[in-house]
C-alpha cells in the first residue's frame, strides 16, 4: 500500500496526483458502502497525518449528520448509539454542511463556535472539515482532527479534490446497495408469488378433483333418489291402485248380480284407497319440494321439518329464531333448507345424539343458520382426507359458496358437532 502524507514538507505536485490516482483506483473497485467509507477515511488520515476523523452523511430530513464511519477513535456501542447524530445547527462542525465550504481551526477547543462535545469523546485540537458534494449540493462531510501541525490551504485543497471523488463513489455505492436491495426484494417477491401460484395451482387441482367427486356423487344421489321415488310409487301408490281396481271390479260384479249392499261396501273401500293414494302422493311431493317453504317461508318450513325429524329419529330438535324473519329468494331459501336437511340427516345417521338444536338469526345484512348436536363428534381433519367420508361436508360447502356465504364446522370426538352457515341477505 502506498502512503502519502502532507506532513512531508517537500511533497511535489506529481506525487499528489499519483496519490489521488491510487486512491481513485482503490475506491472504484469497491461496491460496499461501508468499505468505501472506511477506505476513503483511512486515506484521508494518511494524506494529512491526522490522528482521527469521521465521515458524516445528511439524514433524509436534512436536520442532522449521521456519523457513518469513524477511525482513530473507537467509541463504545452505547456511546455511538447516543451520539452518532450531529444536529445541523451553527457550530464548528456543522458549518461545513450548512455553509457548504471547508472549515479549518488551529484549536477547536478554543473556537468561538464550539458547542462542547459528548463525555468520552477525545479532545479535538486542530480540525479540518470539507463538504461531500453532488452537483454542488452538500450530502455530508469529511472531518479530520488532531494533526500535530495546523491544517493549511494545501491540505484543504487536496482534501476538497479527494472529497469530490469520494462523494461520487459514495453515491454510486448507495445506488448499488439500493439496486441490490431492490433486486433482492424483487427476487423474494417473485419467489413468494411463484410459491403462491404453485399453492393456488394445487388448491385449484384439489378443488377440481373435489368438484368431480361431488358431481359423480350427486349423479349417484339423484339416481338413488329416482330409484327411491320409483320404489315408493311401486310399494305405495301402485299397490293401492291395484287394490282400488280389484274393489271396482268386485263392485261392478256385485251390481250386475243385484247385491247392492255389497257393491256399496266395495265402493267405500275404493274411496278409502283413493284417499290413501292422495296422502301418499302428497308425501312424495312434499319430499321433493316442501310446499310450506313456498307458501309460508323458511322459518315455518324448518319448524315443520324439525317436527318430522323428531318423529322419525326420536331425537328432540329445538328451533330458535332470533331477529325479524324475512323472505329470501326462492333459490336461497331452498338451498338453506336443503343444507339444514343434510345436517339433520347426518345427525340422525352418525351422531348418536340425544339432542339437536337449530338456531336461525336474522340480522340487517345477513342470515346465520346453526345446527348442533350433543353426539359423539368426529375427527374433522381425518374426515376431510377421506373423499368418501367427506362428501356430505363437501356438498354443504359447495351449497354455501353458491350462495356467496361461508360454512364453518366445529367438532371433536366426544364433543358433539356444530355446523354454521352465514349468508348475505
Amino acid at each position: 500500500m502506498l502512503t502519502y502524507t502532507l506532513s512531508q514538507p517537500n511533497l511535489q505536485q506529481d506525487e499528489r496526483l499519483q496519490a489521488l490516482y491510487h486512491l481513485a483506483v482503490e475506491l472504484s473497485a469497491l461496491r460496499s458502502l461501508d468499505s468505501v467509507l472506511n477506505t476513503a477515511l483511512r486515506h484521508c488520515l494518511e494524506l494529512t497525518g491526522s490522528q482521527f476523523g469521521f465521515v458524516g452523511l445528511n439524514t433524509p430530513d436534512g436536520k442532522a449528520l449521521d456519523v457513518v464511519a469513524i477511525q482513530g477513535f473507537h467509541p463504545t456501542e452505547h456511546f455511538y448509539q447516543h451520539n452518532h447524530l450531529i444536529p445541523l445547527r451553527p457550530n464548528i462542525f456543522a458549518r461545513v454542511v450548512l455553509e457548504n465550504r471547508p472549515v479549518r481551526s488551529a484549536n477547536a477547543m478554543l473556537d468561538p463556535q464550539r458547542v462542547g462535545q459528548p463525555r468520552g469523546h477525545p479532545p479535538v485540537g486542530t480540525f479540518l472539515g470539507v463538504p461531500l458534494r453532488i452537483h454542488d449540493a452538500p450530502i455530508g462531510m469529511i472531518g479530520l482532527a488532531n494533526r500535530p501541525e495546523p491544517y493549511d490551504l494545501d491540505h484543504e485543497q487536496l482534501l476538497l479534490t479527494y472529497a469530490a471523488q469520494v462523494a461520487i463513489v459514495i453515491r454510486n455505492a448507495q445506488l448499488y446497495e439500493q439496486l441490490t436491495a431492490a433486486n433482492e426484494a424483487l427476487e423474494r417477491k417473485v419467489a413468494s408469488r411463484t410459491q403462491e401460484l404453485e399453492e393456488a395451482k394445487g388448491a385449484l387441482a384439489q378443488k377440481a378433483n373435489q368438484l368431480q367427486q361431488l358431481l359423480t356423487e350427486t349423479v349417484d344421489v339423484q339416481e338413488r333418489e329416482r330409484q327411491r321415488i320409483a320404489q315408493d310409487l311401486h310399494d305405495g301408490s301402485n299397490q293401492l291402485l291395484i287394490g282400488a281396481m280389484l274393489e271396482l271390479k268386485s263392485a261392478r260384479e256385485r251390481l250386475a248380480s243385484g247385491h247392492l249392499a255389497k257393491a256399496e261396501d266395495s265402493l267405500q273401500k275404493v274411496q278409502t284407497i283413493l284417499r290413501q293414494i292422495e296422502a301418499e302422493s302428497k308425501r312424495i311431493i312434499r319430499d321433493l319440494r316442501p310446499p310450506t317453504l313456498d307458501a309460508l317461508g323458511l322459518v315455518p318450513a324448518i319448524r315443520r321439518y324439525a317436527e318430522q325429524f323428531q318423529h322419525y329419529s326420536d331425537i328432540p330438535c329445538l328451533v330458535q329464531v332470533r331477529g325479524e324473519p324475512v323472505r329470501l329468494s326462492a333459490q336461497m331459501e331452498i338451498s338453506i333448507y336443503r343444507l339444514m336437511q343434510e345436517a339433520l340427516q347426518n345427525i340422525s345417521a352418525h351422531a348418536q345424539a340425544s339432542q339437536a338444536n337449530i338456531s336461525i338469526t336474522f340480522s340487517p345484512d345477513s342470515l346465520c343458520l346453526s345446527i348442533s348436536d350433543d353426539g359423539r363428534g368426529f375427527d374433522l381433519a381425518a374426515a376431510r382426507q377421506n373423499p368418501q367420508g367427506s362428501f356430505g361436508l363437501l356438498s354443504m360447502q359447495e351449497r354455501a359458496e353458491s350462495l356467496g356465504g361461508k360454512l364453518s364446522l366445529w367438532t371433536e370426538p366426544g364433543q358433539g358437532t356444530r355446523v354454521e352457515l352465514s349468508v348475505p341477505k
